[in-house]
């Protein structure tokens, strides 16, 4: 099928914009915010998309002192996803109680398939929530950058990527995970990033499962 370039240009839009989506959600779980990330939440630009998603983290995340604020989300990630007590945030504790099982394996498998590598500076498990987010931003990206080059059954192999790793992994813990987080956590940025995850991926589960986007080179 030769798509119309309105379409691919339709199609290169909504990759690029999913794959930020899923960087931003994947900045947020896999490690504490830094100072200089959370004035790039909090800067003009960011916080006007934020409010379009439906992202309201309140007045005072963007009035109070960055620096108290940095320390005050430090702490909450810890409790939320370090210490005892709090929500792992890996997918072979959340689906089978241990570390290290068959899913951690799964997914290096899929991250070596696709190209994408771990950062140096990431000491944590393969199945981490966030790595799982950013590698779904990585295929988004590259879905994108295929469209925008021309080659659509490229860009189709990209989509049919995500569709299977939303469905073996992402689609099985990621809501649950959300939905602790935003019963367990005292402040307002997490719970609100916990929502939307909530929401964003059993939006994307449903488009997937009707056929959004593309897979195994079959069109929409």
């Amino acid at each position: 099928m030769i798509m119309s370039v309105q379409t691919i240009q339709e199609m290169i839009e909504y990759a690029n914009a999913r794959s930020a989506i899923y960087k931003l959600l994947s900045t947020t779980f896999t490690k504490e915010l830094s100072k200089e990330s959370l004035e790039i939440f909090r800067g003009n630009k960011l916080a006007e998309t934020l409010r379009d998603l439906g992202i309201d983290f309140g007045n005072n995340f963007y009035t109070c002192d960055a620096e108290e604020l940095v320390k005050k989300l430090s702490e909450e990630y810890a409790a939320l996803f370090i210490l005892p007590g709090g929500i792992n945030p890996t997918e072979s504790v959340a689906r089978s109680g241990l570390y290290m099982q068959a899913f951690a394996g799964q997914t290096l498998k899929f991250y070596k398939q696709c190209g994408f590598i771990l950062s140096d500076d990431f000491k944590g498990f393969p199945d981490h929530i966030g790595i799982e987010l950013e590698f779904m931003s990585h295929l988004s990206k590259n879905e994108a950058i295929t469209y925008k080059n021309g080659a659509e059954d490229e860009a189709k192999k990209w989509s049919a990527h995500q569709k299977m790793f939303l469905e073996e992994h992402l689609s099985h813990w990621a809501m649950d995970l959300a939905k602790n987080v935003a019963a367990y956590t005292q402040q307002s940025f997490y719970r609100e990033i916990a929502h939307f995850l909530y929401e964003f991926i059993g939006e994307e589960t449903k488009e997937f499962a009707r056929g959004a986007g593309y897979s195994d080179g079959q069109t929409a």
